[in-house]
């Protein structure tokens, strides 16, 4: 993590690069307020459970006995300490699932999971916020990054504009969109077989898994999104390009 990701959309005019990461509220508020809340868990917990102990009707009465069974001192140490690490790692958590992004007036660059993906500015076609994540589209209107991100819109079409950046307020291709139904005319058997797949991943949270087979998707010539437990698809609106982003160390 740089000092640059946290703030947000930060402007370096020398060389014209902007970083829009995890701004830098949320990141104090994750990295601060989320071990804070475990650490008050892990004093507050033993106390809690020994009031619900006394109530006539509990489910899980065991485990409950036994968490208000930690009174003691160095019990109490232990639940704080593993308060503080399960805050922490819900922070880690939350900042390695957000997407950063990296602008210059030639090309975007994408951080997601540790894996940086780059894109040349002429070949972005379009980039808009779907919900909470941010998507960018190439020249054949695949999707060459999709992602959690916690920049305000505001402040990303700002960014993204005074780079030259096509930035839409909504999905310029949205209408294109068909809610799958399995074995329904329209899609080749190959891409049913995919999003059945796709589904089964969605529904154990296989959070890999479900990115991959959207990639598969993509070279097949169809886009995939989820809306709620539903998945919908498009074919490319501009034929098909399997080049895709040129993968960085």
């Amino acid at each position: 993590m740089t000092s640059e990701e946290s703030l947000g959309p930060v402007p370096l005019r020398k060389d014209r690069t902007t970083v829009l990461g995890y701004p830098r509220g949320d990141l104090l508020t994750v990295l601060i307020g989320m071990p804070i809340l475990g650490l008050l868990l892990g004093i507050a917990l033993p106390p809690l459970a020994r009031w619900l102990g006394d109530l006539p009707v509990l489910p899980w009465r065991d485990g409950i006995a036994l968490v208000g069974s930690l009174d003691r001192p160095w019990h109490t140490a232990i639940a704080v300490g593993l308060g503080l690490v399960v805050g922490l790692l819900i922070a880690g958590t939350d900042y390695d699932e957000t997407l950063k992004v990296t602008l210059t007036d030639q090309e975007l660059v994408a951080d997601l999971h540790e894996r940086k993906r780059s894109i040349e500015r002429a070949r972005v076609s379009a980039v808009f916020l779907d919900g909470k994540e941010l998507v960018v589209l190439d020249e054949s209107s695949r999707e060459f990054t999709r992602g959690v991100h916690k920049t305000a819109a505001r402040a990303l079409a700002r960014a993204l504009r005074s780079h030259g950046y096509p930035w839409q307020e909504a999905d310029p291709h949205a209408a294109l969109f068909h809610r799958w139904i399995p074995g329904a005319p329209g899609l080749p058997a190959e891409a049913h077989a995919v999003l059945v797949a796709r589904k089964a991943a969605l529904k154990n949270k296989a959070a890999d898994d479900v990115r991959d087979l959207a990639e598969t998707m993509q070279g097949l010539g169809y886009v995939v999104r989820d809306e709620g437990k539903d998945q919908y698809w498009r074919p490319l609106a501009v034929g098909t390009d399997e080049r895709g982003g040129a993968a960085r160390d």
